[in-house]
């Protein structure tokens, strides 16, 4: 009877109690999300001013549809694709899906883009130098100079005055140009995509060799997703080529020179001309006198380089 009372009793102390202070609840704490820490928005240092950040921005949405549009035909068409196989031979698509999957997807936080030339490039090379990456400097920098606001064309005019995809620059369109600045950096290119080949002959003779280089050719990459785009989207079933076989030695696409960074030469006095603005600026020239090459090397600024078929592409 005592043992009943008294059990009686402790359960009426402890029904007398606030709810509140019995109910303990259960706290579990939150998981951090998986992608935590993700940047999704490109970097634009603060040294570019709101008209060349806007510029830069846009530029980079165009290189995203760029690449998007590239994986997307890919995905589509494997290397079955006839401008796939000009490009990459018959080579697996995975590493090449990858390349532009890595621009179109990829976290953003291991590239910066900034206009106020921090080594100094800029400024002694107004007409030659439309931007550069930082190298060693700083491996996920790029630079932009002022000449990059005054030649590059949006990519709603691929095709248009005068382009074409084999004649013409690589680098004329910022979605182009922004595509081979990116790969540079290790975010994006991984010390994986690189120059290899050089110009559009050497990318194609590449790929139709079976080079194990051509699906990460920077060059390559460049080439392959503008003829796509243009084939798939501004022109379809048509696109803008150019012309196929071997070319003369005068044959050069109608573009303005200071909107192309093409130069086409068959002489000399020509070839000469290759250090102005539209040989210096990471082209594919097509160059077919050694006395081009040779004129062209001996004048090229600081950090850059010449192609064999004596392009001038400056990091």
């Amino acid at each position: 009877m005592k043992f009943t009372l008294s059990v009686l009793s402790t359960l009426a102390v402890v029904s007398a109690a606030p709810i509140e202070d019995r109910a303990v609840p259960f706290q579990q704490a939150a998981a951090a999300p998986w992608n935590a820490g993700a940047v999704n928005d490109w970097q634009i240092h603060p040294s570019c001013n709101a008209s060349q950040a806007l510029q830069i921005r846009t530029g980079l949405e165009e290189t995203v549809k760029l690449a998007a549009h590239a994986k997307n035909h890919v995905l589509r068409w494997g290397n079955e694709s006839a401008i796939y196989r000009k490009y990459f031979g018959n080579s697996p698509s995975a590493e090449v899906i990858g390349a532009f999957d890595l621009v179109a997807s990829g976290d953003r936080g291991g590239a910066l883009f900034r206009c106020d030339d921090p080594d100094g490039n800029c400024a002694p090379n107004p007409t030659t130098w439309a931007g550069h990456w930082r190298g060693n400097n700083a491996t996920g920098e790029t630079v932009i100079c002022p000449l990059s606001f005054q030649i590059r064309r949006p990519l709603v005019s691929l095709c248009g005055l005068g382009y074409n995809v084999r004649q013409s620059s690589r680098v004329v369109y910022w979605a182009s140009d922004l595509l081979h600045r990116l790969y540079h950096m290790p975010a994006f290119g991984q010390n994986y995509i690189e120059h290899y080949a050089s110009g559009y002959d050497g990318i194609t003779a590449a790929a139709a060799a079976g080079s194990s280089n051509s699906t990460h050719d920077s060059d390559g990459l460049q080439y392959f997703a503008l003829e796509a785009y243009a084939y798939d989207v501004v022109v379809p079933g048509v696109g803008c080529p150019g012309p196929s076989g071997k070319l003369g030695a005068t044959s050069s696409a109608a573009a303005p020179a200071a909107t192309s960074s093409a130069a086409s030469t068959s002489s000399g006095a020509a070839a000469a001309a290759t250090t102005s603005r539209a040989a210096t600026i990471s082209t594919a020239a097509t160059s077919t006198a050694t006395a081009a090459t040779a004129a062209t090397t001996s004048a090229i600024p600081a950090n850059c380089h010449t192609h064999a078929d004596g392009a001038i592409h400056c990091v």
